[in-house]
């Protein structure tokens, strides 16, 4: 992404350049004309920059692999690349939490985990100790 972003500030900037160069006769510039000229570029750019980023920023936002609402089945919780296409991948699906081994050729099980308890620290701590903490 940041390479395609770099080579479409560059070919807007050889663009408009070229543009601020066509509207003038061949001849002698001032340097009026030129910083004129070298004002008009330098804002246009800006201006196509700012568009780019927010475009990018939307698109980021709107299809992010790891975004989840509060009513989808299956959520993503994580993902850790481990080296060159090959990563672990933590899934939650429906409460049961699953621990998935992506390659570039499979996708496998490694381990799944029970469903979460949500309960107060103080119940856990008594559950595990067998004594009464308030």
């Amino acid at each position: 992404m940041k390479t395609t972003l770099a080579s479409a500030v560059i070919v807007l900037l050889c663009i408009s350049t070229a543009f601020a160069e066509s509207t003038k006769p061949l001849g002698l510039y001032d340097n009026s004309d030129i910083l004129t000229s070298s004002f008009r570029v330098v804002w246009g750019l800006l201006i196509v920059l700012g568009i780019i980023l927010l475009l990018y920023g939307l698109l980021r936002k709107r299809f992010s692999l790891l975004s989840s609402s509060p009513d989808k089945q299956i959520n993503i919780i994580e993902i850790k690349p481990l080296m060159g296409k090959k990563a672990l991948c933590l899934v939650e699906i429906r409460g049961t939490e699953y621990l998935l081994g992506i390659s570039e050729s499979n996708i496998s099980n490694i381990a799944t985990l029970p469903a979460k308890k949500k309960q107060s620290f103080s119940k856990t701590l008594q559950a595990e100790t067998g004594e009464k903490y308030d």
